[in-house]
């Protein structure tokens, strides 16, 4: 009997001690704790509001477009002596492309040189006789119809003369198209025609393109609703575009803005814009798609918060706001615009005041807070644990 009443005692106490260890706190569990009516802190992660320098941009795709690119083609019926490139290479201006068989040509211009002696012999001795019968007819010992017969040949003689100065000329500008030369710097593409080949001055087909490649142009379109604000913003200075591949992560190619065409298409609604780019390094390459960014201007002093922060509900959109005593206020915004991850905030917020960026799901007004330190865990201080040597409770995200 002793010994069942001795076990009774026994499972009173061990189920009395168990009981005071559930009902009491531990150490640090009051961190769990925030606000009025002992509710349970919801851990978020909080931003202040700020004010800084925000780019107005406008972005969408572009076409990378060459200022010129020029065909190269024969100018007179010959043979290609020597290609002086390579397929692919930049040459500057000026540079030798194509020699082409230029034989033919010499011997035209001889026989031009050789015409215009031969004429000019014939030429002076017709002036001689122009002298002679003018004298004749003075002595009234030849006839006044010899006398004109010899002015009109020599006249005759005098045009044959200059007719063969334009050949020899003409002789001249056909031979020097034997000597093909860049009229521009850039890049070439496929050569059509390799040593030897026939090529005619009336082929459709180039010998080679070169397409300039520095400077370059983009050109990209942008809703009609935009275009006051293009026009005020050129109206005050040179405005930036940036362009780069799309979904790239290098450098971006900055250039600036240089054409604004003169009518909307009435279709799209839209209105074509070219911007133009140094390109010294040939981050943009013609016919290449790119994302480009036109920055219309700089907003010196924007409240800014993290748009994940801005929720929408049924009367528009709001953010949580951190109170000083730690539970959130549900505060209507109106945003003026967003830059990348950012939310300019027109009204309803003011500088340094803490917003909610994660964790708004289990919100309410009024609920009690605690910020999530590093890791996802609360804050020490701001969830009050009593001991920080103490790990913190984890906190949940939305």
């Amino acid at each position: 009997m002793k010994r069942l009443v001795m076990l009774l005692v026994v499972v009173a106490l061990a189920a009395g001690g168990y009981w005071y260890t559930r009902a009491t706190p531990q150490d640090g569990a009051t961190a769990a704790k925030a606000g009025g009516g002992g509710k349970p802190a919801i851990p978020v992660a909080l931003q202040a509001a700020e004010v800084k320098a925000v780019p107005e941009d406008l972005s969408t795709i572009g076409t990378v477009q060459p200022i010129a690119s020029i065909a190269i083609k024969a100018r007179v019926d010959t043979v290609v002596d020597t290609v002086h490139f390579i397929e692919g290479q930049e040459v500057a201006a000026g540079d030798l492309l194509f020699s082409l068989d230029d034989r033919a040509l010499k011997a035209q211009l001889r026989v031009a040189e050789a015409n215009l002696e031969r004429d000019r012999a014939n030429y002076e001795k017709a002036r001689g006789d122009v002298v002679r019968y003018e004298e004749l007819v003075k002595r009234a010992v030849a006839a006044r119809q010899q006398y004109d017969a010899a002015v009109a040949a020599a006249n005759a003689l005098e045009g044959t003369v200059k007719a063969d100065l334009a050949a020899i000329e003409s002789a001249k500008v056909a031979l020097s198209y034997t000597r093909i030369y860049a009229p521009m710097a850039g890049r070439t593409g496929t050569v059509s025609a390799k040593p030897g080949a026939n090529v005619r001055a009336a082929d459709a087909t180039p010998l080679v393109t070169i397409t300039q490649l520095r400077p370059i142009n983009v050109a990209f379109n942008v809703a009609e609703r935009s275009l006051p604000a293009i026009r005020a913003a050129l109206a005050a200075g040179k405005l930036k575009v940036t362009a780069g591949i799309p979904g790239g992560k290098g450098p971006r190619a900055e250039g600036e803005l240089t054409f604004v065409d003169s009518q909307v298409d009435q279709q799209s609604g839209t209105i074509l814009v070219r911007a133009t780019f140094p390109n010294a390094d040939t981050l943009l390459w013609p016919g290449q798609f790119v994302d480009t960014v036109l920055t219309l201007r700089v907003e010196p002093q924007a409240l800014t918060v993290p748009a994940v922060a801005v929720q929408t509900g049924q009367e528009g959109r709001f953010v949580y706001v951190v109170k000083p005593d730690n539970t959130v206020d549900m505060r209507a915004v109106t945003v003026a615009r967003t830059y990348g991850d950012l939310a300019i905030i027109g009204n309803g917020l003011t500088a340094g005041e803490r917003v909610v960026v994660d964790g708004q799901s289990r919100l309410f007004p009024g609920a009690p807070v605690a910020e999530r330190g590093p890791g996802g865990n609360q804050g020490g201080s701001k969830a009050g644990n009593a001991d920080p040597s103490k790990p913190t409770q984890p906190g949940g995200q939305s």
